[in-house]
């Protein structure tokens, strides 16, 4: 009982650091049609500027809302800038995912180039604080990260389902041609896409960077093949696939950590996403997926 606890526990926080960056993920890809592969890198990034900035022992309270900026910016550029360039140009969706990769890998080597051989590292107080919760012991920064990943996700839900801008970027994503033509400005909505996404990259990354205690260049593409495997599997472009996408990840990467060994995470994070891709490769919440013709 204890050790079903434990992975209940472990894979519900996994899964709440895994919702944020998935569900703005989807939610960017919902919109605007583009494959932002570059998301993970601008995740890294998002960190590196918030621990320029705040220092090694910054608070979660600020912490969060310079990484956000940092992300929402950076985010926002790609899209109105080097994204609306191509898509002028008529480019395609698998060529602007090349784009995003370009980008994704130029953003990475420049942080690589800046950082050096130093490995970045937090001296967080809340990491020695511990609750035990059933004979679980967790981290109050896991508890706290658990809440804000619920704090967003009610956020979205509010924003998508109770306020204009919401119901514009569904119009959006349903019938672009059919929302242009029924007066809805789609470039302001797919510009609001980019900053939301980025601004849900950029808490991710503070989030993830301040739990795991260090980073480095990497650590963001790392974690958005994780990421990449929730949104798949919860249906990509869809925000709710998203946030059940990454619980289910969560816990079955805890459980092959606690019943098989702790490197098979990722392993099985991987495993889940083939085997969606086989059985189901629209993804639980699948309409989306078949609309927008990303499987057969």
């Amino acid at each position: 009982m204890n050790q079903l606890l434990t992975i209940i526990l472990f894979g519900t926080y996994t899964g709440a650091l895994l919702s944020i960056g998935s569900v703005g993920f989807s939610m960017q890809f919902g919109v605007t049609n583009v494959l932002n592969i570059a998301f993970g890198s601008i995740l890294t990034a998002a960190m590196f500027i918030e621990f320029w900035v705040l220092g090694s022992s910054a608070s979660l309270v600020v912490a969060i809302p310079v990484a956000a900026v940092a992300g929402a910016a950076m985010s926002f550029l790609l899209g109105r800038v080097v994204v609306a360039s191509y898509v002028k140009r008529g480019t395609n969706l698998f060529g602007m995912a090349m784009v995003t990769i370009a980008v994704g890998i130029v953003i990475q080597f420049t942080l690589e180039a800046i950082q050096g051989p130093t490995l970045y590292a937090y001296s967080y107080g809340a990491h020695t604080t511990n609750v035990n919760i059933g004979g679980v012991t967790m981290s109050v920064l896991q508890l706290v990260v658990i809440g804000c990943a619920v704090t967003l996700m009610l956020i979205v839900h509010v924003v998508l389902n109770y306020t204009n801008l919401g119901l514009a970027m569904r119009a959006t994503a349903a019938n672009a041609s059919l929302s242009r033509a029924c007066g809805i400005s789609t470039t302001r909505v797919r510009n609001a896409a980019w900053l939301i996404s980025g601004a849900l990259c950029g808490i991710a990354g503070a989030l993830l960077g301040i739990t795991t205690g260090s980073f480095d260049s990497t650590t963001g593409g790392d974690f958005f093949i994780t990421l990449v495997a929730a949104a798949v599997i919860g249906g990509v472009g869809k925000p709710y696939g998203a946030m059940l996408g990454a619980l289910i990840v969560g816990i079955a990467s805890e459980a092959a950590a606690a019943l098989i060994d702790p490197s098979y995470k990722d392993i099985v994070a991987w495993g889940l996403l083939i085997a969606t891709l086989l059985v189901r490769p629209q993804g639980i919440f699948a309409e989306f997926a078949s609309q927008r013709e990303l499987v057969g």
